[in-house]
């Protein structure tokens, strides 16, 4: 069954036509799906030329732009797997990924008809600047999406603010813009966003992140008696520290129950308390009684910790990943499973409930439009989302895990088929 547009999806298409054109607001609000149908049109009608479709990363744009691009248009479209270009419409299009400020590299010297930017908050200023100063076409026109971040935020203080100043269409959406969206599956979502990202996600505010990090926290209600409870296996979050305390959670997973993860004990030195200072090697002889006899299926430690996790492998201790460090989208993640009851904190875990009612956001980053937690009193809340965040996203295999991506699991993310695939009415080069 085809669902109509939205009043809002009709205007933003129609209105479109500005140099710079943002849709902005919250999340599946189907901002995303028109914009792609306005940078199709484009591709159509708009200046011959070569074309650019950027994102964070190939997997985002894969994702988020390619995958409903073939779903649009089936066979009518070639893709240089590998190459990193599209033919659509006769069109060349380059696909880049942008998650850092090296990218900006990847564009100089080309010169461009039109781009499409998917989550264009998430991409460094240096290359959206480099990207506009591309656009050199005339009529070259620039498409782009993304969710609201901090008010300081360089793409809301330099361009969406000025958009009386600047050849700027800037189109806001709420949920009700999606009409595909049913209102338990709205009704759900609003569950799953609490406090900053509430009004973020949901609400769709470009609001500052401030006060308690974890801010909905309840021990009456986000903590477990884990005598209640029987673990199918267990993942370990590890922070490290020298100077540092050094934090270990013991995450008990059973995808059956609910909640579907608890945090059954902690570890946590600290050798400012205790007045001493321990090894690598005392560390890892920690690390192995803590762990002993238990079905530990991988331990996730920060990258950075590259002394002791070879101390470790000395040691015979197997299974240890690199934690992945993206800290905005874990404590996001930790967020959500704390919220729909799918994360508890065991009641002994006392460290770790300390430190997640005093875990802040830093009051001076926020100026200059950057969400970062306070480095004090963090290692445990580090574990945790070290653990929670790496394991089920390298479950999911997607850069953007979502609790929907997770309810969707079926099997042990080792044997997850690779993302990348071809469509198979596609044609490939």
């Amino acid at each position: 069954m085809l669902v109509p547009y939205s009043p809002q999806q009709i205007k933003s298409y129609n209105e479109s036509n500005a140099r710079i054109n943002v849709w902005e607001g919250a999340v599946r609000s189907g901002k995303s799906f028109i914009c792609l149908q306005r940078f199709l049109k484009e591709l159509k009608e708009g200046p011959a030329g070569s074309y650019m479709i950027c994102g964070r990363t190939e997997r985002t744009i894969k994702r988020n732009i390619i995958d409903p691009i073939f779903s649009i248009l089936g066979d009518k479209i070639h893709y240089r797997q590998g190459i990193g270009e599209l033919k659509i419409l006769g069109k060349k299009i380059y696909l880049v990924g942008c998650s850092d400020q090296r990218a900006e590299g990847k564009i100089r010297g080309v010169t461009l008809a039109g781009a499409l930017v998917d989550e264009v908050s998430l991409i460094p200023e240096s290359f959206f600047q480099m990207l506009l100063s591309r656009l050199s076409i005339h009529e070259s026109k620039l498409f782009c999406t993304t969710n609201p971040d901090s008010p300081f935020h360089w793409l809301k203080t330099k361009f969406l603010d000025r958009e009386h100043e600047l050849d700027i269409k800037r189109f806001h959406f709420k949920l009700p813009d999606n009409p595909s969206l049913s209102q338990s599956y709205i009704d759900n979502l609003k569950k799953e966003y609490t406090g900053l990202w509430y009004q973020r996600f949901v609400e769709g505010k470009w609001v500052l992140a401030e006060g308690v990090v974890y801010d909905f926290f309840d021990t009456t209600i986000h903590t477990i008696d884990v005598r209640t409870k029987q673990a199918k296996e267990f993942i370990l979050g590890v922070d490290y520290g020298t100077h540092n305390p050094t934090a270990f959670c013991l995450i008990g997973i059973d995808m059956a129950s609910s909640p579907m993860c608890w945090v059954e004990r902690e570890y946590f030195f600290d050798s400012s308390v205790e007045l001493s200072q321990k090894t690598d090697y005392e560390f890892a002889s920690d690390l192995k009684d803590f762990i002993e006899g238990l079905n530990v299926k991988a331990i996730y430690i920060d990258p950075a910790a590259a002394s002791f996790k070879a101390e470790l492998n000395r040691q015979g201790v197997y299974n240890i990943l690199d934690a992945n460090n993206d800290v905005l989208g874990g404590i996001r993640f930790v967020s959500n499973m704390m919220t729909t009851g799918d994360l508890k904190i065991g009641m002994m875990c006392k460290n770790l409930i300390n430190e997640i009612g005093t875990y802040s956001w830093d009051e001076k980053s926020k100026d200059i439009g950057i969400d970062k937690p306070k480095k004090v009193n963090d290692h445990l809340c580090d574990a945790l989302r070290y653990g929670i965040f790496t394991h089920f996203k390298n479950m999911s295999r997607e850069d953007d895990i979502t609790l929907e991506d997770i309810r969707r699991l079926e099997r042990p993310w080792q044997n997850q088929h690779d993302f990348y695939y071809t469509p198979p009415h596609a044609r490939v080069w």
